[in-house]
Parts: C-alpha cells; structure tokens; sequence
C-alpha cells in the first residue's frame, strides 16, 4: 500500500463527479464568490505539503488515505481502513471533505459516504445520513476547549486521525452517551458485543462487499489494493466473526455475506 502513497491526487485524474452534494453546491458558491482567502489558499499550501511527506499513517492494522480533486486541495476524498480488534477491522471508509470559504477560522467540513446508501449508522459520532460528529469538527460540543478546532493549531490530519482512533473503536456503544456508565458491567458487556456483532455485518456488506462491486470513484486503487493486499487477513477476520455470532439470525446472515465476500476476494 505504501506504493500507492498516503496523499495525491485522486486516482481517476478527473475531478470528483459524485461529491457529497451538499459540499459540491458549497464549493459552487464559494466559487462564485471569488477568489479563495489568502489565509486559506496559505494554509491549504501547508497542510498539503506536510501530507505530501507521508504523514498520515499506513500501518497493516489501519491507514489513512486522501486524495485531492486535480489542480485544488479543497475538494478531497478520504479513506479510513478499519483498525483492527474492532467491528470496523478491515473495512474501508469514505469520507468526503471540503474546506469552506473561511477555513482556517472554519474547520474542513467532512461527510461519511459509506452508509448503505443512508441506512447504515455506523457508530453514535457516525449518522447515516454521513454527519460526522467530532469536537475538532464543531459537530459535536462535548469535551474540552483543546479539543475544538484551532484555527492556528488544528489540521485535517488531526480531524481523520481523531476519526480513526476515537470513532473506530472497539466498543463504538460506549461512544453514546448515557452508555458508559455500564461499561465492565455484564449488562454493558452483552448489550456492546451485540452492537458489536450488528457493526461487523455492516462492515461486510458496505465497507468491503459494496467497495468490491463498484469502488468510490477517487479512491479505486487504494480499494482495489487493499483488499488485494488483505484478502487472506480480511477472509479469516470475516470467518471468526461468522463463528463468534450470538445471535442466530446475525449469525446466518454473516454466513452469507462471508460467501459473497469469499468470491469477490477470489477475483483479485
């Protein structure tokens, strides 16, 4: 995965067509209005230049991709592979993300794209409807002032790391809150390995099967590379998860969703 590098443009070499629709009618008018702010054209230049050094990590237990739209670093497209020892492991995220006319005294504006198609919430701090909610994103206002974006300070780097290590944990229930006060009880340890066995059927369906059947346009080779690189890891993760079940109905349809998998992984 290294080969294919953390940061670039994006793999198609033309500009995302099927960006997140609320940010491309963003980036419309804020077009419209002009040229984009020196101190946003100037912080963009350096954000750009430390991500361009390999800063995002490329690790076999998680990465971070992003890519950029040809000739502007204000329309990108992100991949988070999840971490694993969580209900995410092995899956691929996408995130749309967009800096807006006052960024940097805005934060970037980020959206999760894989959903199911807005069916699928994928933890309390990720909404079906792809709103990401993060202290550092101005999304969500629990935690303390070092947590909120620093027009000086803060960096998507530190909003996608946040994601993948605060968002794409193992137990995402306790990220609800009123949950973790029955975190380490056996009420808290049932109802979390329940969400848990939920997450890990999502996961199968539409952060690795619906990626194999048609990648995001942007992010093909990173896809296609990683569960060509992680097939074997991903396929023995899958089949523990099927064994593991609880719940016999979660259970037959993990079976399922394993199978298809299993064939798609086959044709890489």
């Amino acid at each position: 995965m290294e080969s294919l590098g953390t940061f670039g443009e994006v793999d198609c070499g033309v500009p995302i067509r099927d960006f997140f629709s609320q940010f491309d009618k963003n980036s419309k008018e804020d077009d419209a209005g002009g040229v984009p702010s020196k101190a946003k054209q100037k912080k963009l230049a350096r954000e750009s230049a430390a991500l361009s050094e390999n800063q995002l990590p490329c690790e076999a237990g998680s990465s971070i991709f992003l890519r950029h739209d040809p000739d502007r670093f204000d329309r990108m497209r992100a991949v988070i592979t999840g971490p694993g020892g969580t209900p995410y492991s092995g899956g691929c995220f996408v995130f749309d993300v967009y800096f807006p006319a006052g960024y940097p005294e805005k934060p970037p504006m980020v959206n999760l794209d894989t959903t199911g198609g807005g069916r699928v919430r994928f933890n309390p701090n990720l909404y079906a409807d792809g709103k990401v909610c993060l202290s550092l994103l101005g999304t969500w206002h629990g935690g303390g002032m070092e947590e909120k974006w620093d027009a000086k300070k803060s960096s998507l780097y530190q909003v996608l790391v946040s994601i993948q290590g605060l968002i794409l944990v193992d137990d995402p229930m306790f990220n609800e809150p009123g949950f973790d006060g029955i975190r380490g009880t056996t009420e808290g340890d049932m109802k979390s390995r329940e969400h848990n066995e939920e997450i890990r059927l999502y996961t199968v369906r539409h952060a690795m099967i619906a990626h194999l059947k048609k990648p995001r346009a942007g992010v093909e080779k990173v896809l296609t590379e990683h569960f060509r690189l992680r097939k074997w890891t991903v396929m023995r993760e899958v089949l523990s998860w099927c064994k593991e079940a609880g719940d016999p109905t979660v259970q037959k349809r993990m079976w399922g969703a394993a199978r298809e998998l299993s064939q798609l992984l086959a044709a890489l």
